[in-house]
C-alpha cells in the first residue's frame, strides 16, 4: 500500500428495504409470476415446440400485446427453467398479475384500449450473475449532504444563493461558499475539486446471494387532509420495485480508499515536484477522516430518522414492529448505538424514496423543496417552496395499505468490524421469520434447467437433421430436374410415372394399402396412367425399341409395388408387357 493512501473495509446491512434503479424494467415478455415467485429470463434461450412456436408468431404477426403477454403465462413452464432472477413477489403484486396480465387497463374515449405494462423496476445489478449491488456513489453522495449541512452549521444561505425567482435555492452556490477555503485565501473549488473527491468508494458487492422482493413503493400524506369528510390521498401511483430486503447482516462489503496527505505536506518525489500538489490547499478542517465523517453522517441521519418515525408513528402508517426494533437498535445503550456514537458506523439513506428531507441542508430557513400544487385557474402548474416535503414513499406488500408500512433506504456500514456485533446480527435475525427459503427452489430450478437445455439441445439435434434431410431432397430433386431436362420426351414420361409409384410406396405403411391403386382401368390413379402411357408407347413411332423396354421393365417392378391384386400374368397381358418388349 502507498503512504499516501489508508484503506479501509466496509461493511453494509439494510435496516430497510432499498431500491436503486438502473433504468431496466421487467416486463410481461421478460418474467413470469408463478406460486408467489418471479421468474426473470431471456425469451431467446427457452426451448419452444412446433406448437408454442407457431402460436407465438401468430400472436407477434397480429401485434396483439395481450396475446403475447397472456402467452408468457399459460406457457410459463417452458421459460422458468432458464430463469437467470428468481425472487418472491409480495401478495399485492401477485394478485395485480393474475388480475390484469393481458387485459385492458381501461378504453380511451376514442375507443382505443390501454393495456397494463406491469412493468417492474429493477435494482442496479452485476453483469453475469445479475445480483444487485450498492454503488459506491450511492454511498458517497448520503455523506456528501452530510459534510455539507455540517460544514453550514445552520446558517441561513445568502442572497447570492437564491436564483431569479427569490425563493429556491442555488445549491451550487451554497456549495462553492462552503468549500471556500477557512483563511478565505482561495477556494477549495466545487464539489469536484473538494477534498471529498480523494474518498474513493468501490462499488459494495454482495457477500452472499442477497434477498429480495418485489414490493409496491405507496406515496402517502404525512398529515391528514380531509375534505367532504374522506381523508385525501396523494396523486401518487404505486409503483413495483425490486428490492433488497432489510435484515440481512453484513450483506455488503467494499473498500474505501483514503489519502494521508497530511503526513506528507512537503514532501517531494524524485524530480522535486511536490508529491501532494493539494496538500498546500488542505487544512485539518479540510482533510477527508472516515471516522468523523461517519459522525457527522450519524448526526445527520439520526435526527432525519427519528422526526420520519415519529411522522409516520403518529399517522399510524408505520409497522410498529420494525421501529421498535430500529428505536432500540439504534439506541445509545446498544453496541450499535456505541459503535455510532465512536464513529465506527455510519447510518445513512441510500438508493430511490429517501425522500428530499434526507438530502437538504439543517436550519430554520435553510431547507427549500418544491412542492408542486396542482393546476391553478389558469391551467399553469402550481408550486411552492416548503422546508419539507408533505409527502413520503414508503414499501408495502399491498398498494392499498395504510398500515404496517416501513420507509425506504435506511441502511448501517461498519467500518473495519472486528468481530460479530452481537445486537445487529440479533436483529437480523428477528427480520427474518416467514421469508421463503430459496436454496431448496434453486436447486430444483438448477435440475430443471438442466433438463430444459438437454430437451433443447435434442429439439435442436432434430430440427438439425430434419435440415440436413430437407437440404439432402432439395439437392436431390435439384439433380433429378436436371437429369430429367436431359432426358427425351418418352424418358421424362417413364421416370415421372416412375417418381409418382415411389411417392405413393413411401406413404404406405410396410404391407402396402393397395385399395387405394386398384387394377381398373375405368377408375382414375397409377394404374390408368400406366395403360395411358403403355397405349402411346405402342402408337407413337416416336417411341423406340430401348424406351418401350424401359418402360416394361418400370412397370414390373416399380408398379406392381403399389398395385394389388396383382397378378403377374394378367397385368402382363393388360399392360401388354410382351409388346412393349418386341416378343410378340
Amino acid at each position: 500500500m502507498s503512504p499516501f493512501l489508508t484503506t479501509h473495509r466496509l461493511h453494509l446491512t439494510p435496516l430497510s428495504p432499498i431500491h436503486i434503479g438502473c433504468g431496466e424494467d421487467f416486463e410481461p415478455t421478460n418474467y413470469v409470476i408463478d406460486d408467489g415467485l418471479l421468474y426473470g429470463f431471456d425469451p431467446s434461450r427457452a426451448a419452444l415446440n412446433e406448437v408454442q412456436r407457431n402460436k407465438l408468431m401468430d400472436v407477434a404477426r397480429r401485434g396483439s400485446l395481450p396475446g403475447i403477454q397472456r402467452f408468457f403465462r399459460d406457457n410459463a413452464d417452458a421459460f422458468k427453467p432458464h430463469a437467470h432472477v428468481v425472487m418472491p413477489v409480495c401478495s399485492g403484486v401477485a394478485r395485480m398479475y393474475e388480475q390484469r396480465i393481458g387485459r385492458a387497463a381501461n378504453v380511451e374515449a376514442s375507443g382505443n384500449q390501454v393495456f397494463n405494462k406491469l412493468e417492474i423496476e429493477r435494482h442496479v445489478y452485476t453483469g453475469v450473475l445479475q445480483q444487485p449491488f450498492i454503488p459506491g456513489t450511492s454511498f458517497k453522495g448520503a455523506l456528501r449532504t452530510a459534510w455539507l449541512d455540517d460544514l453550514n452549521a445552520g446558517r441561513i444561505p445568502h442572497d447570492m444563493e437564491f436564483k431569479h425567482n427569490g425563493e429556491a435555492r442555488s445549491s451550487a452556490a451554497m456549495e462553492k461558499r462552503l468549500l471556500w477555503g477557512p483563511d478565505q485565501r482561495g477556494p477549495l473549488g466545487d464539489f469536484q475539486t473538494s477534498p471529498l473527491r480523494l474518498l474513493k468508494v468501490a462499488d459494495l458487492m454482495p457477500e452472499r446471494e442477497p434477498e429480495r422482493e418485489v414490493l409496491f413503493a405507496v406515496n402517502r400524506k404525512k398529515r391528514e387532509v380531509m375534505k367532504d369528510g374522506q381523508e385525501m390521498q396523494p396523486k401518487g401511483i404505486a409503483a413495483r420495485k425490486d428490492c433488497v430486503l432489510h435484515g440481512q447482516y453484513r450483506l455488503f462489503a467494499a473498500d474505501v480508499t483514503l489519502p494521508a496527505l497530511l503526513q506528507h505536506v512537503g514532501a517531494t518525489d524524485s524530480k522535486g515536484k511536490p508529491a501532494t500538489p493539494q496538500a498546500e490547499q488542505l487544512t485539518p478542517q479540510g482533510s477527508v477522516d472516515l471516522r468523523r465523517l461517519a459522525c457527522q453522517s450519524n448526526q445527520y441521519h439520526r435526527q432525519r430518522l427519528r422526526r420520519e418515525l415519529a411522522v409516520l408513528d403518529g399517522r399510524g402508517l408505520v409497522n410498529p414492529t420494525w421501529k421498535r426494533s430500529i428505536d432500540l437498535l439504534l439506541s445509545s445503550h446498544s453496541a450499535l448505538g456505541q459503535k455510532l456514537q465512536a464513529g465506527d458506523a455510519f447510518l445513512v439513506r441510500i438508493g430511490r424514496y429517501g425522500s428530499a428531507d434526507s438530502k437538504t441542508l439543517t436550519g430554520e430557513g435553510v431547507a427549500s423543496i418544491k412542492i408542486m400544487e396542482g393546476k391553478g385557474p389558469d391551467g399553469k402548474n402550481k408550486f411552492s417552496f416548503q422546508s419539507t416535503t408533505k409527502t413520503v414513499w414508503l414499501a408495502a406488500q399491498n398498494d392499498t395499505d395504510q398500515k404496517h408500512l416501513i420507509p425506504f433506504g435506511w441502511a448501517v456500514v461498519e467500518i473495519d468490524p472486528v468481530g460479530d456485533c452481537a445486537d445487529l446480527e440479533s436483529w437480523c435475525v428477528q427480520q427474518n421469520p416467514g421469508r421463503p427459503s430459496m436454496a431448496a427452489h434453486r436447486a430444483q430450478l438448477a435440475q430443471q434447467r438442466h433438463q430444459a437445455e438437454q430437451a433443447k439441445a435434442f429439439m435442436a439435434a432434430e430440427a438439425a437433421a430434419k435440415a440436413q434431410a430437407a437440404e439432402a431432397e432439395r439437392v436431390a430433386a435439384e439433380q433429378r430436374a436436371q437429369a430429367l431436362a436431359s432426358m427425351t420426351s418418352q424418358a421424362q414420361a417413364i421416370e415421372q410415372l416412375h417418381r409418382a409409384c415411389e411417392e405413393l410406396a413411401a406413404k404406405l405403411p410396410p404391407r402396402g394399402n393397395f385399395k387405394k391403386q386398384p387394377a381398373d382401368a375405368n377408375r382414375p390413379g397409377l394404374y390408368q396412367e400406366a395403360t395411358r402411357l403403355v397405349k402411346t408407347a405402342l402408337e407413337s413411332a416416336d417411341w423406340c425399341a430401348a424406351d418401350r423396354i424401359a418402360l416394361a421393365d418400370m412397370l414390373q417392378t416399380v408398379l406392381a409395388a403399389v398395385v394389388t391384386p396383382w397378378d403377374a400374368k394378367e397385368q402382363r397381358k393388360k399392360l401388354q408387357i410382351a409388346r412393349l418388349r418386341g416378343e410378340a
